[in-house]
């Protein structure tokens, strides 16, 4: 198995024009933001079990191939207007969805504020019927682009569909998670939460998480771009309805439950695949990330030195080369 991308990268001729902090200082935030106002179509998909999952997709003439964005966790797809613009000037329509839970989709919990789940394979079969319904009508052989808790569902949904997308690429994946305790005092908490979740009869967040509260991008363990940060938060603030609090006990146990089922089945993922490292992240277990994506028999590896857990967000440098991975990653024959 390949790990590093960076021969590849470098014979990359057509390397794209991406957007750049200083063009975001300078106004082209407000550009694309309109941009996106006028190109993307948006809508509600009604899933199987009758919840709202609000919708995006950019398609432009011109344009030859199609990625899907699976977001992480919290995200929505106004988070992810620049991604969109970068990618669908560089010949790529979009189609993205916002999980079940979260953005501005409708919640799963009485208690908006909640990042809740009964399990997984719920934000599986969401993500499968909005690809049947909005996007297989229009592209045949889609591309999948993961981000963290994204990139879950997204290996979840290759495991049932295993020739549903062409190529695909995880972002900083959530294929283990860091837990900051000792793991019995994990499992305890755990036991004792579900428990009391049960009695009540409704969610509770996990030990220490709680409602959405603001945070200064001097505390921030996500990125390192201020601007690509202040964005974001704007986003929060616009669009009050995304934000988002912690995740509750019945998250992080679907979210094992999860990681469990990729521990043991990620060899059966044989559709390409390109993993994008952040090197300094806190979010996610890299060391598991590593030993999962090993597993797979046709994937490679790629650490971007010193990013942190948002690399699409990240300062240029960082940024740019994952999007040049990427990009030479979904449009294989560029060189040729």
């Amino acid at each position: 198995m390949k790990t590093t991308l960076n021969t590849e990268i470098h014979m990359n001729k057509h390397a794209f024009h991406w957007t750049t902090e200083s063009e975001l200082l300078q106004g082209q935030g407000y550009a694309i933001d309109e941009w996106f106002e006028k190109y993307a179509q948006t809508g509600t998909l009604t899933t199987s079990d009758s919840l709202k999952c609000a919708y995006a997709k950019v398609c432009l003439p011109g344009n030859t191939q199609s990625i899907v964005i699976s977001a992480g966790r919290g995200e929505s797809y106004v988070k992810y207007k620049e991604i969109i613009y970068d990618l669908a000037q560089a010949g790529f329509d979009i189609y993205t969805m916002d999980h079940r839970g979260q953005g501005l989709s409708q919640r799963s919990s009485e208690n908006r504020m909640q990042g809740h789940v009964e399990n997984f394979d719920q934000y599986v079969t969401d993500l499968l019927q909005f690809v049947d319904e909005q996007v297989l009508p229009q592209c045949a052989d889609p591309l999948l682009l993961c981000h963290s808790m994204g990139s879950t569902i997204g290996a979840l949904a290759l495991l049932k569909r295993p020739q549903l997308f062409k190529r695909v690429v995880f972002s900083a994946p959530m294929f283990g998670l860091l837990v900051p305790v000792p793991l019995w005092f994990a499992h305890t908490m755990m036991f004792i939460g579900m428990t009391a979740s049960r009695l009540i009869a409704k969610p509770m967040y996990f030990i220490g998480q709680g409602d959405y509260e603001p945070e200064l991008f001097a505390y921030n363990k996500l990125m390192q771009s201020q601007v690509r940060y202040e964005r974001f938060r704007q986003s929060q603030q616009q669009y009050v309805e995304t934000q988002l609090g912690g995740v509750t006990y019945h998250w992080v146990n679907a979210a094992n439950q999860a990681l469990e089922i990729l521990g043991e089945r990620s060899g059966q993922i044989i559709a390409p695949v390109l993993c994008l490292n952040a090197q300094k992240d806190t979010v996610v277990d890299n060391q598991l990330q590593f030993a999962l994506i090993q597993k797979m028999p046709n994937a490679q590896w790629l650490s971007i030195e010193n990013a942190r857990h948002e690399i699409l967000f990240e300062q240029d440098e960082m940024r740019h080369q994952a999007l040049n991975a990427i990009h030479t990653f979904f449009k294989p024959n560029i060189n040729e």
